[in-house]
């Protein structure tokens, strides 16, 4: 099979936003009201920043995994929207992509990376810890805890 892991092209945008609202809706439903979804409509704008970027991975024509990078501050970047299709998991994609964009973040200048994600997260989680996140805090709402990893640049 092959794929290829490139920057989001604006014919992505119903991909993205199918394979992201799917993966939510499935996997954390209760999770939903604690992030907003209004990115989703707009991507190709709100990651067009010169510090900010979106990436995905394209398979057989079909988006499977997506990242962005999102300026939080001068030295400071979001890791956002780190998610692969249930059925392309263990291939390496999210590694891939998280990879990407800790390069892309390195360039840009960026002094730390933040990704914030919720308990239930737990493979999102594991795989940021092994590519150097530190828990920096967490925080219960709603019955479930936020947590804020940070990766120093």
């Amino acid at each position: 099979m092959g794929y290829s892991l490139r920057q989001f092209r604006s014919q992505d945008s119903q991909g993205v936003k199918d394979l992201i609202l799917t993966i939510l809706t499935r996997e954390y439903p209760f999770d939903r009201s604690a992030y907003s979804d209004s990115d989703l409509d707009k991507i190709a704008e709100t990651y067009s920043g010169h510090k900010d970027s979106f990436f995905v991975v394209e398979e057989n024509g079909n988006i499977v995994g997506t990242v962005g990078i999102k300026e939080d501050s001068a030295e400071d970047a979001l890791l956002r929207r780190l998610f692969v299709d249930p059925k392309h998991r263990k291939l390496g994609y999210g590694s891939e992509l998280l990879e990407m964009a800790i390069k892309f973040a390195r360039e840009r200048g960026y002094e730390r990376i933040f990704f914030r994600c919720t308990d239930r997260m737990a493979a999102a989680m594991k795989l940021c810890r092994s590519k150097g996140f530190k828990e920096k805090d967490s925080l219960e709402v709603s019955g479930f805890m936020i947590h804020r990893l940070e990766l120093g640049l």
